[in-house]
């Protein structure tokens, strides 16, 4: 029997026919079989599995090469039953698919991240993708509230009348929102600073020499659209510009509503400059609604359009684009959620990235399939 085991787990050291003698070892190693083989006590073993500070270095490679040999792996299972708690890291959609329609491109790099983070401590990933299919009374939080999640990540933005994120904050469950409320600043998040977002591009345009500036503005009732339309107005006063009926209009993510909505702005002759804060990166409907109107970007008015990857044009024609580090904020965010549930900080997370303004872009226009939304027909 092993020490410290309380039991024989079919380890020990037995005679052969030959009198030779044999170790036994468990089908199935546990902590305690680990400690028994290290001759350490189960919490050192456990220091080391969780890269805990506290063992001396030559302990810890000691375990560690007892674990790489035996292909030891934590029985997460038995761990829930003893703590009472899920090992699951839940994903969630706070917004309908079609308010957020989120690319595949950004699906694989949630995966690849939530996997490297999160995977490879040993904890299950469950995707709850459409919570709103499942009935009247279904919210993007059931997972929590059915104890199936012990901590949870909210993939999209949160409308302006949500008050979910607030309970799940009042569980104390770790979670990460990857977006924010004016209404609930206690919000654990990592996001970008779309009202900087907006105020940077047009003030760019201002500064270029227009005073007639339109805006695409995706999100109608949800934060990010908020923050949109408070960037637009900060920066048209400060400059001292009227706020003009028409300039400012919201759309959906569908292509042909994006095209309309520029011919309707491009229709009045004297808007000489356009914000594309639409997010869906579509230069196409861009182009197409400037056709409808008679004009064309980069001649006779200029554009400035937000994209969500580094130095990638969404319309070559262009005079800036702004990028907005969505990725970034959330891989941060992640990490900082995953030091939560292990206990090595406490909540909420508060993750806020400023987006950045180029002037130039040097690895050709976006393409379709790496958009971070989907264009809708």
């Amino acid at each position: 029997m092993l020490p410290g085991s309380g039991q024989d787990r079919g380890a020990g050291i037995t005679e052969t026919k030959g009198g030779a003698r044999a170790v036994h070892m468990p089908e199935r190693w546990t902590i305690r079989d680990i400690a028994g083989e290290a001759g350490v006590s189960t919490k050192t073993v456990s220091h080391v599995l969780n890269g805990k500070p506290g063992v001396h270095n030559e302990t810890r490679a000691h375990v560690l090469r007892i674990i790489e040999k035996v292909g030891y792996h934590p029985h997460l299972g038995a761990r829930m039953l003893r703590g009472h708690a899920t090992v699951s890291v839940g994903v969630t959609m706070p917004a309908p698919p079609g308010a957020a329609p989120l690319g595949q491109s950004f699906f694989v790099w949630l995966y690849e991240e939530l996997f490297r983070v999160f995977g490879s401590r040993g904890y299950y990933l469950t995707f709850d993708l459409n919570p709103y299919a499942t009935g009247p009374n279904s919210d993007y939080a059931r997972g929590i509230w059915e104890q199936a999640f012990q901590a949870c990540v909210l993939a999209g933005p949160l409308a302006t009348s949500d008050t979910t994120v607030a309970r799940i904050h009042a569980t104390g469950t770790p979670y990460l929102a990857l977006g924010r409320l004016d209404s609930f600043p206690e919000c654990s998040c990592a996001v970008v600073d779309y009202e900087q977002g907006a105020y940077r591009g047009i003030q760019y345009l201002i500064e270029r020499g227009h005073k007639r500036i339109g805006m695409l503005k995706a999100f109608d009732g949800f934060q990010p659209g908020v923050e949109r339309q408070r960037g637009y107005v900060r920066a048209m006063e400060e400059a001292g510009l009227p706020l003009a009926a028409g300039l400012v209009r919201s759309v959906t993510f569908g292509t042909h509503d994006i095209a309309d909505t520029v011919h309707r702005i491009l229709e009045m002759g004297d808007v000489t400059a356009l914000l594309d804060a639409s997010g869906s990166e579509d230069g196409e409907a861009i182009r197409e609604g400037a056709r409808k109107a008679g004009r064309a970007p980069g001649k006779d008015f200029e554009v400035v359009a937000w994209t969500y990857e580094y130095d990638v044009a969404v319309l070559a024609e262009a005079c800036a684009h702004v990028w907005l580090p969505v990725r970034e904020a959330a891989a941060q965010g992640f990490e900082e959620l995953a030091e939560w549930i292990d206990g090595a900080r406490e909540g909420p997370i508060q993750v806020l990235h400023s987006p950045t303004l180029c002037e130039t872009a040097t690895k050709g226009e976006i393409a379709r399939p790496k958009r971070l939304f989907e264009t809708l027909e």
